[in-house]
């Protein structure tokens, strides 16, 4: 397994030793000063990686649904950074078209059950295709 922060752990070794030389070459007060303030900076550097790196490994950045009432029920790439996204907002699906740019409201229609047994992301745009199908059929 390699080793992500090299370039860091590198500078953080040239640091402690140009701390370490200052220190042996005299026992001022100011050295010593000098030497405290930078292995506390590397200290609370190296605590931030860390933190960082355990959010990411995690999982604790993902926002969570809470008491909003809105859920992905599926999404298909279309395209290079263009997706089809159903939302389920209450009780009704919206159809999005989704960019880098911008969101749009494609159509909506009423809450459907799901296949049952029916793995989310599994088969999505078959299913998407016949439930278009079915509300197209309805509207006069």
């Amino acid at each position: 397994m390699k080793l992500q922060l090299k370039p860091v752990s590198f500078l953080a070794m040239v640091a402690l030793c140009g701390v370490c030389r200052a220190a042996e070459v005299t026992d001022s007060p100011a050295s010593i000063n000098l030497m405290k303030i930078s292995l506390s900076l590397l200290l609370i550097v190296g605590l931030m990686i860390g933190f960082a790196v355990l959010v990411k490994k995690f999982g604790l950045n993902r926002i969570q649904n809470g008491p909003f009432p809105v859920k992905v029920i599926g999404a298909i790439s279309i395209g290079t950074n263009q997706r089809l996204m159903v939302i389920e907002v209450g009780e009704e699906w919206l159809l999005l078209g989704v960019t880098p740019q911008q969101i749009t409201t494609i159509t909506s229609m009423p809450r459907q059950e799901t296949p049952a047994g029916a793995v989310p992301g599994q088969q999505f745009s078959s299913w998407m295709q016949n439930a278009l199908e079915k509300y197209n059929a309805k509207k006069p």
